[in-house]
């Protein structure tokens, strides 16, 4: 019987008006990850109801559909079919407005998602509603109540968690798959607010709840403790993140490669003592020994140099992120640790020097895919017609052809540069304009290089200009490079202060090291080798 104490009707079984009866003990997952689909499924047959929602219009509850789980427990180098199972989580109607109250909700995501997904259900949560925020990054929790929570008595009651499992897409079998099997842990966040003795009964009620049923899930393996073991379960993929990512961006090297580069380990260590810094200055941590020793022992440079070798030769994540012109959870990141440095008047110079370059870079990217003019072929084969036409999948699984994509977006950008170029210049104005051209062109350039040298001014130190000057007069183009990122980070409005000369001397020494020209070895072979060499015979 639906609502009993001693069973349960699983949420394939109930229909979707049932599902929405107040009496149904039922959760929502808010997320587009794969975490939000295997956390779906894994309470799937803990509650009566469990329901799947996007918050983008672009997102496609049925992809990926599928749970591949990890095998444990079974023998070394023999290969087993996978454990496939249909997602039995219920998927959220797209286009359907529903206003019903949510009890409990799960929130995956990137840090920077947190905010805009709950504003797109707050309507439907109060204060008797449980969420619980499984972001990445840290200071999620103070952005969601200052952007959506704010001024109101119906805030949540929040939880946050982190999960350590290792997941990722699987095309093949249309599933997310289970890579790691790891652990769950929750802990209860702080109130901003006095709250009366009878409603701080009713939260508590309602969070052990939440925390009793997620526990029955062997899949998720979750557990309750406090805030400061919390974060030193999640600090080692935030160090990593926040330290590792953007000094590969930097120099635009794979992970493997910091190792081989002395200036880039001193540009972490001293990313890593400016974190160290803050923990060990926070007042919510100064009595907690977790934080103590993981800060004060080897543990926390064995998450660096431990993650660097796990992912060798991968390219690193951000600089994928950046090339597509994906936001960053650098405000979540090198950005939490200079607010909480501020607060604490803690100097956090090289967290700042690396949220800038990671938001100039990410400008400069969105700039230069916005600068792309798409192609459009006219006469395509029929054969090859599917290359340059997208479909989508209507409501009843039938496959519609939309058409070409790029027609309206092509003849708006042909107009803009039309009206930048004046309407253009062709082959009838003449060749006697070439010297008036030139004389033109040489101006444009000393007024270019007269606002570069004013730029250069403007955000360097004398002491640092000095130094800059005098390698450009032995290495010409190790200058300029260094320029070119100073100014780009300038012109996007990224610096704060000067750069000094020390800051100067570490991108100098990062730069120089990053572009060590490789040897080429050519071994030339001798006369009568045997043919069967070139086959390994």
């Amino acid at each position: 019987m639906i609502g009993s104490n001693n069973s349960y009707v699983p949420s394939v079984l109930l229909g979707a008006e049932a599902a929405k009866s107040p009496s149904v003990h039922k959760i929502h997952i808010l997320g587009e990850d794969e975490r939000s689909k295997f956390i779906a499924h894994a309470l799937s047959g803990l509650y009566e109801s469990v329901e799947l929602m996007g918050w983008t219009p672009r997102y496609e509850s049925t992809k990926y559909g599928n749970i591949q789980r990890a095998r444990r427990g079974g023998a070394r180098g023999v290969a087993a079919a996978p454990l496939i199972e249909k997602n039995a989580a219920t998927r959220a109607e797209p286009n359907v407005e529903d206003d019903s109250h949510i009890d409990q909700l799960v929130v995956t995501g990137n840090g920077h998602e947190a905010a805009l997904a709950l504003d797109s259900v707050k309507h439907r949560l109060d204060k008797d509603s449980t969420v619980c925020l499984m972001n990445d990054g840290l200071g999620v929790l103070e952005d969601v109540r200052r952007k959506i929570f704010s001024g109101t008595m119906d805030t949540p009651d929040f939880l946050l968690g982190h999960m350590s499992h290792r997941l990722a897409y699987n095309r093949k079998y249309d599933s997310v798959r289970e890579l790691r099997f790891g652990q769950l842990m929750l802990t209860p966040a702080s109130t901003t607010r006095t709250i009366r003795t009878q409603e701080l009964q009713r939260k508590v009620e309602t969070r052990v709840n939440f925390v009793e049923t997620v526990a029955g899930s062997k899949a998720l393996n979750s557990t309750m403790t406090q805030y400061d073991q919390w974060l030193r379960f999640k600090l080692p993929s935030v160090i990593f993140n926040a330290v590792v990512e953007p000094v590969c961006v930097l120099l635009d090297e794979q992970y493997q490669g910091l190792l081989q580069n002395r200036p880039a380990e001193r540009m972490m260590h001293r990313l890593l003592e400016e974190i160290v810094a803050v923990l060990t200055s926070m007042p919510e941590l100064r009595n907690s020994s977790a934080i103590r020793d993981f800060v004060n022992g080897r543990a926390i440079r064995n998450v660096l140099y431990g993650g660097i070798m796990a992912k060798k030769s991968q390219p690193s994540r951000l600089a994928t992120q950046l090339t597509r012109g994906l936001p960053t959870d650098v405000d979540y990141l090198n950005g939490y640790f200079i607010q909480r440095g501020q607060r604490l008047g803690l100097d956090l110079r090289y967290h700042s020097m690396m949220r800038d370059m990671v938001k100039a870079r990410h400008s400069q990217e969105i700039e230069k895919l916005n600068s792309h003019v798409p192609f459009e072929e006219t006469s395509v084969p029929s054969e090859l017609g599917y290359r340059y036409r997208t479909r989508t999948r209507t409501r009843g699984g039938q496959e519609s052809d939309k058409g070409f994509i790029y027609l309206g977006i092509r003849k708006a950008r042909l107009e803009q540069l039309k009206a930048q170029g004046g309407g253009g210049s062709g082959p009838s104005m003449g060749r006697g304009g070439g010297g008036a051209g030139q004389e033109q062109q040489e101006a444009q350039r000393r007024k270019q290089e007269e606002a570069r040298q004013h730029i250069l001014q403007q955000i360097l130190h004398p002491e640092a200009a000095d130094r800059l000057g005098r390698i450009r007069l032995v290495k010409e183009q190790r200058a300029t490079d260094v320029e070119n990122r100073l100014i780009m980070l300038a012109q996007s409005g990224q610096l704060r202060s000067k750069v000094t000369e020390e800051q100067l001397k570490d991108l100098l020494n990062a730069v120089a090291d990053n572009k060590e020209e490789e040897k080429i070895v050519v071994n030339r072979r001798k006369a009568w080798d045997d043919e069967d060499d070139d086959f390994d015979l």
